[in-house]
């Protein structure tokens, strides 16, 4: 249950959600270990999360999506909490690491691979195209009566990668070829949702 210096439901403008020992200056820090010393103490897999609907304006998930929902429901639920506690038009800042790096691949508490796709699946613009063109896509945000845009997204290279890039070794282009094909060669995904209402 939630703990900390603040136990009831509360209306935040801002929030790091799993913060670990990275609290972020003006939003509510929260996490689920006492030894992070959070604002808030609450474990993101408990829904519902102790803030009001619609009273955030800016989320942070700084290496923390890939840590829940190893069963579906729990990942939906996970979204669902976000999507209800998000004004219309809030950002949703995530970084995740790649799936194809070992980074990813090494940690055993990683549960689920995240990618631009895996959350374009609760973007209700795309699930009514899919539903038009008879796509397999799973229209997750209309099941679900959640809809978030992906925004901006930047795949961060890994150190290796990047110095080749910078010391002009390999080119953009082959660059985009080997995230196709080799592993190692993103490190972590960065992207923003906006939650539309």
């Amino acid at each position: 249950m939630t703990q900390g210096k603040q136990s009831e439901m509360i209306k935040p403008n801002k929030l790091n959600l799993g913060c670990g020992f990275k609290h972020v200056e003006g939003f509510l820090n929260v996490d689920n270990f006492p030894e992070c010393n959070p604002d808030i103490m609450h474990d993101l897999e408990t829904f519902p999360y102790p803030f009001d609907s619609d009273s955030v304006d800016e989320i942070i998930l700084d290496n923390v999506l890939e840590h829940l929902g190893q069963t579906f429901d729990i990942f939906n639920g996970v979204i669902k909490e976000l999507y209800r506690i998000s004004k219309d038009g809030a950002t949703i800042n995530i970084k995740v690491p790649y799936p194809r790096h070992d980074n990813f691949l090494g940690d055993p508490t990683h549960v689920r691979a995240i990618i631009p796709n895996t959350l374009a699946l609760y973007d209700q613009e795309r699930n009514r195209k899919w539903i038009a063109e008879k796509s397999a896509n799973s229209p997750l945000g209309i099941i679900h009566k959640v809809d978030f845009r992906v925004g901006k997204v930047t795949f961060n290279l890994d150190e290796k990668y990047q110095k080749l890039l910078e010391n002009n070794e390999v080119s953009e282009d082959e660059v985009r070829g080997l995230i196709r094909t080799s592993n190692n060669v993103v490190a972590e995904v960065e992207m923003i949702l906006t939650a539309k209402k």
